[in-house]
């Protein structure tokens, strides 16, 4: 009887650390992607391809720029940031507060923060909310500092952001935005694919679409540049260099 109350104690033992080690595992602080931007401006096509790391405890985002030169960014939670240039082994600091990591979509969206993704940020306050059939829509009303904009409007099903669009101040659209295929990591849900469209004042568009991909989320640092260091050797960018 004694042995098998042991044997029983000790299942329930190793299911319990099972359970905790599968809980730790689905709770990832390590968040890495792929981003692939493409923005239409003028019938011309800029492209960029970014490898984004993102420390969720420490809040970092580190992103590896495939651009020419290539260079590596890593922006903070206060807006410091440091641009290291490989190929010339030189670096850039800056800090601008815009620019923090928790102002970037993907902390919102990894920290399930998507309810208004950052207007309350930038000083707009909520001004009214409704259902309009199966879409939860919400006002925002711009600061007075802001200038040019009015208001936001942001349109929601299922909880999540799929529209927003930024009106002036004489209700024109200034700007649209498109978030779609979501997909469900768990911790969170990502929308695949994010299409923004800014309309000028001469009335013409200029159009980003921005496709994310190779999600992964790991418990651990498991990719180097979660931990990047810039090399201690690594030369300040001239003025000239900086323009």
């Amino acid at each position: 009887m004694t042995m098998t109350k042991s044997i029983s104690k000790a299942s329930i033992f190793l299911i319990f650390i099972l359970a905790c080690v599968s809980v730790h595992a689905q709770q990832g602080s390590y968040i890495s992607l792929k981003q692939h931007t493409e923005i239409l401006e003028n019938r011309k096509k800029i492209v960029n391809d970014i490898d984004i790391y993102f420390d969720k405890d420490k809040q970092i985002i580190t992103k590896y720029y495939h651009s020419s030169p290539d260079f590596i960014l890593m922006v903070n939670a206060l807006g410091e940031i440091k641009s290291y240039y490989p190929s010339t082994n030189q670096v850039d600091y800056k800090q601008i507060s815009e620019m923090s990591s928790r102002r970037n979509l993907i902390y919102y969206f990894a920290n399930n923060f998507t309810d208004q993704l950052g207007l309350a940020d930038d000083g707009f306050q909520l001004s009214s909310s409704a259902y309009e059939n199966q879409f939860f829509v919400t006002q925002w009303k711009a600061p007075v500092t802001l200038k040019g904009v009015e208001s936001v409007k942001m349109v929601f099903e299922n909880g999540l952001p799929i529209y927003s669009e930024y009106l002036s101040n004489k209700k024109k659209a200034i700007k649209k935005t498109y978030y779609t295929n979501y997909k469900d990591f768990t911790q969170f849900r990502l929308p695949l694919k994010i299409i923004e469209v800014n309309y000028t004042p001469t009335g013409d568009s200029i159009i980003n679409r921005t496709l994310f991909s190779d999600i992964k989320i790991s418990p651990t640092a498991d990719q180097q540049y979660f931990n990047f260091k810039i090399p201690a050797n690594a030369k300040p960018l001239s003025p000239d260099q900086k323009k």
